[in-house]
């Protein structure tokens, strides 16, 4: 059965969401994952937003019919927003599921946080708790980033999952940070470690350096091995979505449209060489 694999628009860089759905489809993709951003927050990637946490009814069926237009669906929502400790962060999670509901999304991704001393841990899970209660309210699940914090390593994923036991908040792993944000890690063991808790995945490629800002076309590190992560996921009954993140390399420069383009249809071949459209 063939996947689900969709794309974060941000691997677009500058050019942004609206690129994504007009070429992606020419890349050989239906899906994207689409970020909600904060109002009033820029973009490290120099984009414009389709969606923020200001957007009015108005502005959302501007963006569904431009979805409409082009037929591509979406498959996620990317929420990040900070981190979930600060109760502000909760109230524009809040809002942000309320968007992703809208637009009839089921899984979203975001931060789970981060927290120093126990007192804090343990604010951090009620809140996590809270943004759990209200995603399962509108049929979301909230699925975690491999970032620095509670969910930076399968050890800390691990932790997280048994401490929260919430059905509505689960893991996004992300192939390319678990290396970037941890030394001495073997991705293919974290990824086995904690497959069962994962919902929604960043397919992401690297040369496995601690700390070093490279991320190219998929099958352009050499980090990631894309057919054993298939082979990981099937057997623990995931499908999808996998959605293909390009944050490319330190020091390269503003890319043209057609050379992002090109990275996408590079990656959309890596895939299909690996089985993921079977």
């Amino acid at each position: 059965m063939p996947a689900i694999v969709s794309c974060l628009t941000t691997s677009y860089g500058r050019f942004g969401g609206q690129a994504a759905v007009e070429h992606l489809r020419a890349a050989g993709l239906e899906s994207l994952e689409l970020p909600i951003r904060t109002a009033g927050t820029g973009s490290p990637f120099g984009d414009e937003p389709l969606v923020t946490t200001d957007s009015s009814l108005a502005d959302l069926k501007r963006v569904e019919r431009l979805f409409d237009d082009h037929a591509i669906r979406i498959a996620s929502c990317n929420v990040t927003s900070g981190n979930p400790l600060d109760r502000g962060v909760v109230a524009i999670t809040k809002r942000k599921l309320e968007l992703a509901h809208h637009l009839g999304v089921e899984l979203v991704v975001g931060g789970a946080g981060e927290a120093d001393e126990l007192q804090s841990l343990a604010q951090l899970y009620r809140h996590l708790t809270e943004i759990g209660d209200y995603a399962a309210g509108l049929g979301i699940t909230y699925c975690f980033e491999t970032h620095p914090g509670i969910c930076q390593n399968h050890h800390r994923m691990l932790e997280t999952m048994n401490a929260l036991e919430h059905p509505h908040l689960k893991l996004n792993f992300d192939t390319a940070n678990i290396l970037y944000y941890n030394e001495g890690v073997n991705g293919e063991i974290a990824l086995a470690k904690v497959c069962h808790h994962v919902r929604h995945m960043h397919l992401k490629d690297s040369l496995g350096e601690y700390g070093q800002w490279h991320f190219p076309a998929l099958g352009y590190g050499g980090a990631v091995d894309f057919v054993r992560v298939l082979e990981i996921m099937r057997p623990c009954g995931f499908n999808g979505p996998y959605s293909i993140e390009i944050e490319g390399l330190a020091g390269e420069g503003e890319l043209s449209l057609k050379e992002h383009q090109r990275r996408i249809i590079d990656s959309v071949e890596q895939l299909q060489n690996c089985g993921y459209f079977d």
